[in-house]
């Protein structure tokens, strides 16, 4: 009985695992910035947070060493160092001479590289095709399966010149628009709040952009493996049996 209850608190505990969406936020305020979160763990961000040196047990002992040093270990060292010029020559023998490669040599290397390069200049359209059509339904469901949510923009247009301002005005508002209606359309977008304004005092653009990016690890998972294995297939049926020598 204990063990049947082990195997439901662990199957529990997986299902939670893989129910849980993987998160992705930006943001742009001058700066971009980028957190990718799962449950309570940043697993990447960018910019990087910076890194303080640590000064390691090793460097406090060198330089107390080298405080304790005594002149006359110096001056042991700068002989050593006061080495000659006609000593660093000897014990060191002369290179080699290269030897000048046979002509028979030089046709069959000439052989290998024509191979390669026609193996390489000839391209299996059709077989490119496969990959691509063999790789679409994954990767449109997995499309499918991401999540916008909680997008604000808050853009304030602004230039050197009042006409430029309108126009520029304009057409952030078209390219903007026209961008959140092809997000709605592909993704499962759910837009917070967009403002775009023109200010003819500004100089410059004043932007300020947040976005959350959500997928299930489930969803992340499934799509990948039935990606590999769509992709395999395709693989292992474009080989050619090598012909019998």
């Amino acid at each position: 009985m204990n063990g049947w209850i082990i195997f439901g608190a662990v199957l529990l505990f997986l299902v939670f695992l893989f129910t849980r969406h993987l998160r992705v936020t930006v943001i742009w305020d001058r700066a971009a910035e980028v957190y990718v979160r799962y449950l309570f763990f940043t697993l990447y961000r960018y910019p990087a947070p910076p890194k303080k040196p640590k000064r390691t047990k090793k460097a406090k002992k060198q330089k107390k060493t080298v405080k304790k040093a005594s002149p006359a270990d110096n001056k042991q060292k700068r002989e050593k160092t006061d080495i000659k010029p006609e000593d660093k020559g000897a014990g060191k023998e002369k290179p080699a001479e290269k030897q000048e490669d046979s002509p028979g040599g030089n046709e069959t290397k000439k052989n290998t590289e024509k191979k390669k390069a026609k193996k390489g200049a000839g391209l299996d359209i059709e077989l490119i095709k496969r990959y691509i059509e063999s790789a679409s339904p994954p990767i449109k469901r997995l499309f499918k399966k991401i999540k916008l949510r909680d997008i604000y923009l808050d853009y304030v247009v602004g230039s050197d010149d009042a006409a430029k301002t309108a126009l520029k005005y304009g057409g952030v508002c078209a390219a903007v628009y026209s961008l959140s209606k092809f997000l709605s359309t592909y993704f499962d977008t759910k837009i917070g709040e967009i403002n775009i304004e023109a200010d003819f005092s500004a100089e410059k653009d004043d932007i300020f952009l947040y976005a959350q990016i959500r997928l299930r690890l489930s969803t992340l998972i499934a799509c990948g493996i039935w990606l590999a294995v769509r992709v395999y297939k395709v693989y292992s049926g474009s080989r050619k049996p090598e012909p019998a020598a």
